[in-house]
């Protein structure tokens, strides 16, 4: 019965670390989808503020330009 006792306690043990990791897994999991959501709502504002700026550095440069005539 020792063996058996033995046998027993290391299968619960490592159902239950299974158990634990599933879990481990699962959070993980949501954790790269909020971060994949939060890296395209990045590169959205990312070409937003380079279209601007780009906008923005434009207009500059005509007056500038318009300046020196």
């Amino acid at each position: 019965m020792d063996i058996i006792d033995i046998l027993d306690s290391k299968v619960k043990d490592t159902n239950k670390e299974k158990n634990e990791l599933k879990e481990r897994v699962k959070s993980l999991e949501y954790e790269i989808a909020t971060y994949k959501k939060n890296i395209k709502t990045l590169e959205t504002k990312n070409n937003f503020y380079k279209d601007e700026l780009t906008l923005v550095l434009s207009e500059l440069d005509e007056v500038v330009k318009n300046i020196d005539v």
